[in-house]
């Protein structure tokens, strides 16, 4: 038994001649670019025009605090004389800082070692 390869057909069918294929066939590889092509221009003048429609942003106030309703009190209350809930009196931190430079910081007559 010999393992050649023969050919069942004879050799002058061997010989393929160039067919073009049929006008319903599937899509030629120009068909397919010019497709690729014009999808990626239509995308592009979508992506370029999105940024010039005419949007004009508004800022819309809203109700409620704002935060001058948090600041003033406390630039009232560190700005100003008088007492607290516990019962102790504060003073205007201009005048406590002066007070710090006149008098100085307080100190401990024997300072506890370092650990």
């Amino acid at each position: 038994m010999s393992y050649r390869f023969q050919p069942s057909y004879p050799p002058e069918q061997r010989q393929v001649a160039y067919q073009p294929a049929p006008r319903g066939g599937a899509p030629g590889v120009v068909q397919i670019l010019s497709g690729l092509l014009v999808a990626f221009l239509v995308v592009s003048l979508l992506v370029m025009l999105a940024g010039r429609v005419p949007f004009v942003p508004s800022a819309t106030p809203l109700s409620g605090p704002t935060y001058k309703n948090y600041v003033i009190p406390d630039r009232e209350l560190l700005g100003s004389y008088g007492n607290t809930t516990e019962g102790k009196i504060h003073i205007p931190i201009d005048r406590a800082m002066d007070l710090i430079v006149e008098r100085g910081l307080p100190t401990r007559s024997n300072p506890s070692p370092t650990p």
